[in-house]
């Protein structure tokens, strides 16, 4: 949990157009709080050379760091990402900051400035964050005075301190959308169904060049927005539209990669931008395609009912009583049960799913039989895949009480992840074996291990990883100099 002080603690949305004066008595309510691209960084010019994606995630990585997120709208949606023209009705900037802010910071302000008229695309946008959160768009607009009276209140009210970092924020706020689902089995799709109203036809390049530009991508974050820029191309066409059908295999493959990554950030409570959203949307989609995906594709994978039954087990661990944690675990056996009917000679995934479903239940012999199959098929899949299966079958040992065999195998089952470039499969192990070195009565190499898996996790923004006790370690460790 490192802390962090930065005197430029509110970041001021990025819209520019005949709102530049608006812009400058809002900076001059406190120039030594609010971050505002043109005061902080005139790099971050498109004009200038500086490439879309560069500031994209300059933007985003500052609104990640803030502590407030201060948004004034009026009648703009933004310069595009593409550098389209505006009719062209590509993806903005300051939608990628709204979608930063929406989904994933705990505290936003949106403030509809008069007059306000906004453009279709703007509407639309709007329309979509109220879907993603509920109550951040104010119902009306309001005079510029009242604004400046309340973004001055806002900062008068807060004041710059030593603050943890932002995945505490996204932790907490998904934790509550998470307890909101009244109906776990309602068919809830991505963004809750909502497109684009816009009539131009999504841009199959740009989409492309947003997947082909993930190969190799190993922050989670940048693959996060990417993927969303890509969605949001998409959404002018939308799925469940059979005017649209060329599109679905697009709408497949963008889903996928954003339901792999919103799994590793840790999305699994979120409404509708989490991946259960995501998963429920793909087994629509694949319902509606003439032919699906290879079985053997990442995107397959995470389309199907077992990567549903891995994201009710991850929400029932979120679950704060006994009867909602069981109801989603119920959920998450039935999935899988289907999932491993449907599947044909690689099951190794869809048995260890079960198997930790099982555990959970405290099935320990029929999680133990699970993981066994799994590790022997594994096999033939190298020596990453038998790490993972290790690593579960180390959990059994350790709850029977094995605790040697279990440091063992978890201890080779980290290294050989690292060895075979998963890491993040690796931090996950790592967590287990601290676990495993604690109820040996061993506290400081269960301390080494879990800032090891901090800061893993943190360079690399696999935040599902992070629990509030490695972020106790870590900042117990800053205060004592270890």
């Amino acid at each position: 949990m490192a802390q962090v002080f930065d005197p430029h603690d509110v970041f001021l949305s990025s819209a520019f157009r005949d709102f530049t004066e608006q812009r400058r008595r809002i900076c001059a309510l406190d120039p030594g709080r609010i971050w505002a691209v043109e005061n902080q960084r005139p790099d971050l010019d498109q004009t200038k050379g500086a490439s879309p994606f560069f500031i994209v995630d300059q933007l985003l990585a500052q609104i990640r760091q803030s502590r407030i997120v201060v948004c004034v709208l009026r009648d703009r949606y933004g310069t595009s990402v593409f550098g389209d023209a505006e009719e062209n009705e590509s993806v903005s900037f300051l939608e990628t900051e709204i979608y930063q802010a929406a989904v994933f910071h705990n505290n936003v302000r949106i403030f509809l400035m008069e007059p306000f008229s906004p453009s279709e695309k703007l509407k639309g946008l709007l329309d979509l964050v109220r879907v993603l959160r509920p109550g951040l768009v104010p119902d009306r607009a309001r005079p510029e005075r009242v604004i400046l009276d309340q973004i001055k209140r806002l900062l008068d009210s807060s004041g710059p301190t030593w603050r943890r970092a932002s995945r505490l924020s996204v932790r907490s706020l998904v934790g509550r959308l998470a307890l909101r689902r009244d109906d776990p089995n309602a068919p809830l799709e991505f963004l809750d169904g909502t497109f684009r109203t816009v009539r131009k036809m999504p841009d199959r390049e740009h989409i492309r060049f947003l997947l082909e530009g993930l190969a190799g991508e190993e922050s989670i974050e940048k693959r996060l927005t990417r993927t969303w820029i890509a969605i949001r191309e998409l959404g002018s066409a939308p799925y469940n539209d059979a005017k649209f059908k060329e599109y679905l295999p697009l709408w497949n493959d963008v889903l996928g990669v954003w339901s792999s990554a919103a799994a590793w950030y840790g999305l699994h409570g979120h409404l509708y931008a989490g991946r259960l959203a995501a998963v429920n949307s793909q087994l629509v989609i694949r319902s509606r395609m003439e032919s699906t995906a290879s079985r053997n594709t990442p995107n397959y994978i995470q389309g199907t009912k077992g990567a549903r039954a891995s994201e009710y087990y991850s929400i029932a661990k979120l679950m704060p009583n006994r009867a909602q944690r069981e109801h989603y675990l119920d959920l998450a056996e039935q999935d899988i049960g289907q999932a491993l009917q449907a599947a044909d000679d690689e099951p190794a995934g869809f048995l260890s799913i079960r198997g930790h479903i099982r555990f959970h239940q405290g099935r320990i012999e029929n999680a133990l039989e699970d993981f066994t199959k799994a590790r022997e098929l594994s096999e033939r899949r190298g020596p990453g895949a038998v790490a993972e299966t290790d690593a579960d079958l180390a959990l059994v040992y350790l709850r029977q009480g094995d605790a040697r065999k279990a440091l063992r195998m978890l201890r080779e089952s980290a290294a050989a992840l690292e060895n075979a470039n998963r890491p993040n499969f690796a931090i996950r192990v790592r967590k287990r074996l601290a676990f495993a070195l604690l109820k040996s009565g061993r506290p400081f190499q269960a301390w080494r291990e879990l800032e090891s898996a901090y800061e893993m996790a943190s360079d690399r923004q696999v935040f599902d990883q992070i629990t509030p006790t490695m972020e106790l370690v870590h900042w117990l460790g800053r205060q004592i100099g270890r």
